[in-house]
């Protein structure tokens, strides 16, 4: 190959370097605070019993995202779930888990996920996010198995829409919720479909 072509060549290449580069540099989200959607975001939970289980949901939480444009590749997340917005659809149900056997809402009226240093999940791969889960008064480290269900593009400037489903496996028993054992499992089962808006 002669020098003119060789030095043509190589001057190319060094033009798709940056090019690259700069395609990977671009964050997969916009940073900011990205506010949880109360009326959209819920967690189920799951207890097997001797006979059949019990099944219900968290409604109504509030929270967010935290996004910091110097580590766009980590996010800081607090988001909580208040105990009286617990259900199962049945309303005796309801007031037993309510009650001072089970979250004991009077003293505890919250429930609680925070994760400070949280990876951003990329496409449908599951993410482990390890975290802290406030249930009860008690205050354990768990991991939360993530996935990215779908990002809507920016309807305005700033107004993008995140859509995450995750799930853990946590033990009654270790925030003080024995109660019912062994009757009733000390394993329950937490799928948590969560959207946040940019704020």
């Amino acid at each position: 190959m002669r020098a003119p072509a060789r030095l043509l060549l190589l001057l190319g290449m060094g033009m798709l370097v940056p090019a690259a580069t700069a395609q990977e540099a671009v964050p997969l989200y916009a940073p900011g605070r990205y506010l949880v959607d109360s009326a959209a975001t819920k967690v189920h939970f799951h207890v097997k019993a001797l006979i059949g289980g019990y099944d219900g949901d968290f409604t109504a939480p509030d929270g967010a995202v935290e996004i910091d444009p110097a580590r766009p590749d980590r996010a800081a997340v607090d988001i909580r779930f208040p105990v009286d917005s617990l259900t199962t659809g049945d309303a005796s149900t309801d007031a037993m888990l309510k009650g001072d056997s089970f979250f004991d809402m009077a003293k505890f009226p919250t429930v609680r996920f925070t994760a400070q240093d949280a990876p951003l999940v990329r496409g449908d791969t599951a993410t482990p996010i390890a975290g802290a889960l406030t249930m009860h008064g008690e205050t354990r480290p768990v991991t939360l198995s993530v996935r990215l269900v779908g990002v809507t593009p920016d309807e305005a400037p700033g107004l993008s829409v995140l859509h995450f489903a995750g799930s853990m496996t946590v033990e009654r028993s270790h925030y003080g919720m024995g109660f019912g054992r062994p009757f009733v499992s000390d394993k329950v089962d937490l799928t948590i479909d969560a959207i946040f808006r940019h704020s």
